[in-house]
């Protein structure tokens, strides 16, 4: 041990702990069943809700200067953002996830991050806790997941965010998602926290204009897409996914000089072209989903059961 402790490993050692921690198993959680109830239209929500937002979105408008297509060609590739809870409030997992908050350079408050092709409850992220990293990912069916059975639905909060693409670049992340999925090759590495922690850590100190992904200069930045490793977290195989698949998306991250290996998950809100649909509590997913689709009916194809 002494070998590896010399002054230069040493300032690494307590932040590459906390981070690994954050992966560390934690007790089971007891779910809170008792909730204040409304009917509205005959659909059950949280009276006392405050996560249970619709947002006004628009995504018509001109020819796309760049593609040369109609804004209002192609299809909807979706991302849900995440703020898991406990109720063992002494978990390992809520301790770090505040750290995580307070190393974060941005507003928003997530700590995981998956994609998903619908508005159905089926989304794919990348975690630890079983012996596929790549996994299905429900709200409405946490216990289905290794990861997300650990977390409160009650109390946990999810947003979803939606970006329109071509179809060619739909299919494409549907094909390299599908292929991840079943080869099961992809791989979550706590120790990639360490660099996304650190680099959102750097990005906290300087002026918000700069702190937000690609604001600022970096020595090393741009990765080839066509250079894949197959060591992740959620966000950065996201961010990777996104970039590999879509045009506009490695145009901005090539010309800021991003590379997707520092993506943090609220840096996603950040890629142009996503915009945010709505927010709710887990259990509320279907509901919120539905209701958005309704006063916003272009995605009422996307509701599938």
């Amino acid at each position: 041990m002494k070998s590896i402790m010399n002054k230069k490993d040493f300032s690494l050692l307590a932040p590459f702990a906390l981070c690994c921690l954050l992966f560390a198993s934690c007790q089971s959680t007891k779910f809170v069943d008792n909730r204040t109830q409304i009917l509205a239209d005959g659909l059950e929500i949280n009276a006392s809700d405050d996560a249970f937002k619709l947002y006004d979105v628009d995504f018509s408008g001109g020819i796309d200067e760049k593609s040369g297509r109609s804004a209002e060609e192609g299809k909807f590739l979706f991302m849900r953002l995440y703020l898991p809870n406990y109720d063992n409030k002494a978990s390992s997992v809520n301790m770090l996830k505040k750290l995580i908050t307070l190393v974060d350079p941005n507003p928003e408050e997530a700590s995981h991050s998956s994609i998903g092709f619908s508005l159905a409850d089926d989304f794919y992220g990348l975690t630890l806790y079983s012996t596929k990293d790549l996994k299905r990912e429900s709200c409405l069916n946490p216990k289905s997941n290794q990861y997300m059975k650990l977390c409160n639905p009650y109390t946990s909060t999810q947003t979803t965010l939606a970006m329109r693409v071509t179809d060619q670049e739909y299919e494409a992340v549907k094909k390299l998602i599908a292929k991840d999925f079943a080869e099961q090759k992809v791989k979550y590495w706590p120790t990639k926290n360490l660099i996304v922690g650190i680099d959102s850590l750097n990005r906290k100190k300087l002026p918000r204009s700069k702190s937000r992904l690609g604001g600022r200069k970096l020595k090393r930045g741009y990765i080839d897409p066509h250079k894949k490793e197959n060591f992740f977290v959620c966000s950065t195989y996201l961010a990777y996914v996104l970039q590999s698949c879509i045009k506009s998306v490695d145009d901005y991250f090539k010309e800021r000089n991003i590379g997707y290996d520092k993506v943090a998950p609220t840096d996603l809100y950040y890629i142009p072209g996503f915009k945010v649909l709505f927010s709710s509590t887990w259990v509320d997913y279907n509901i919120a989903a539905a209701e958005f689709a309704r006063s916003c009916p272009q995605f009422e194809e996307y509701l599938i059961d």
